[in-house]
């Protein structure tokens, strides 16, 4: 039987606007500058090193391989939550029943049932982020598996179990209220424990090889704007090639 995926529209008009304005601005200007010394980079063909970038000063090593760099600016968190308020009264958020019991989480699908939000994120996804990981892995992961809110808290979920993103080449997880809960934070297996970032600071690592959880949140709700994104082409040629 054809189910029927229940829409939702933006009610503050700035979400919906397809600009640039939602993310810190002193990193978008490092990207614009970064782009460049990229495209060099790139047509060197692997006969040299990036270097530092103008990116590279505003991304911070946690673990190996797993950073925090601030992507969003405070204000949008803050409009996104208020919205987020508007989303649950209209669209729940539901585990995703295709993934193991154990590590489904509460989640809005974004291109399911906000497209006009899921359209400004991969605008951020392709001109912020994509030159980001040129950066930080020397590699592209613009294609987009998929871009979610996900919501832990006690009664739903509470905390996540170990796992991979089996879904992603790069995970980019980013806190969207912190100072509104008690707990929460991610481990990452045979490194250590990370606790909640400030709003709009997105932690940034390879998931596909990162075995990590979410730890425990102790009282209220704890939103996530999560991106699953991948490099479809790599994926494509690595298929083809087992052929």
């Amino acid at each position: 039987m054809y189910k029927i995926t229940q829409m939702y529209e933006m009610k503050n008009y700035m979400l919906s606007m397809q600009s640039h304005w939602m993310v810190n601005q002193p990193l978008y200007k490092a990207v614009q500058e970064s782009v460049p010394l990229i495209a060099e980079y790139r047509t060197r063909q692997g006969m040299d090193s990036l270097g530092k970038t103008p990116v590279s000063q505003l991304c911070k090593k946690i673990f190996p391989d797993v950073y925090r760099v601030p992507l969003f600016r405070r204000q949008f968190c803050k409009m996104l939550v208020e919205e987020i308020k508007h989303m649950e009264r209209e669209i729940a958020f539901v585990p995703n029943h295709e993934e193991d019991v154990l590590r489904q989480i509460p989640e809005i699908v974004l291109q399911h049932h906000v497209p006009e939000l899921y359209r400004n994120m991969w605008f951020v996804v392709q001109n912020v982020l994509n030159p980001i990981f040129n950066v930080l892995y020397q590699r592209d992961c613009a294609d987009v598996a998929s871009i979610q809110i996900a919501n832990y808290n006690p009664k739903d979920k509470q905390k996540g179990a170990w796992h991979h993103d089996e879904s992603a080449d790069i995970s980019v997880v980013v806190p969207l209220n912190t100072d509104e809960y008690k707990g929460g934070g991610t481990e990452f297996h045979n490194h250590g424990v990370l606790s909640p970032l400030p709003n709009g600071h997105a932690l940034i690592f390879p998931s596909f090889t990162n075995l990590h959880r979410g730890l425990a949140v102790d009282s209220g709700d704890r939103y996530l704007l999560v991106f699953w994104l991948m490099d479809k082409k790599r994926l494509i040629e690595r298929y083809t090639s087992l052929q």
